[in-house]
């Protein structure tokens, strides 16, 4: 009964050393920047969407979907990104033309747009 428990807890103390030195071996652990989010499309791409903007709190991003709506731009969803950031876009575009006519309309408006693609 004793050569078992002591089994029992050479193998819970060999997972907890082995898992922080698994982990440094491929280095710390790594989150992608804010900037690593935003790719911005340069031509067409699968995933395109007009971006209107990204926040850190979703006030601010409902804030925004709310504003672009009454100007007239429907179908945008505001939803969390990649990076934890909220995202104010729309998604509904086929080609990367499409996506620019509407980001300058958008701009037009006196809103930021932008055509970005998921990677």
């Amino acid at each position: 009964m004793r050569r078992a428990g002591a089994v029992a807890a050479g193998s819970v103390l060999a997972a907890l050393l082995a898992y922080p030195l698994l982990a440094l071996t491929d280095g710390p652990p790594r989150f992608p920047s804010p900037d690593e989010c935003v790719l911005v499309a340069t031509g067409d791409a699968p995933d395109l969407e007009v971006v209107y903007g990204r926040f850190d709190d979703a006030v601010a991003a409902e804030s925004l979907l709310a504003d672009v709506t009454r100007a007239g731009f429907v179908g945008a969803d505001a939803e969390p990104d990649a990076c934890g950031r909220w995202k104010v876009s729309y998604d509904a575009i086929d080609t990367f033309a499409q996506g620019q006519a509407l980001a300058e309309q958008v701009r037009g408006a006196g809103f930021e747009a932008s055509v970005e693609h998921e990677g």
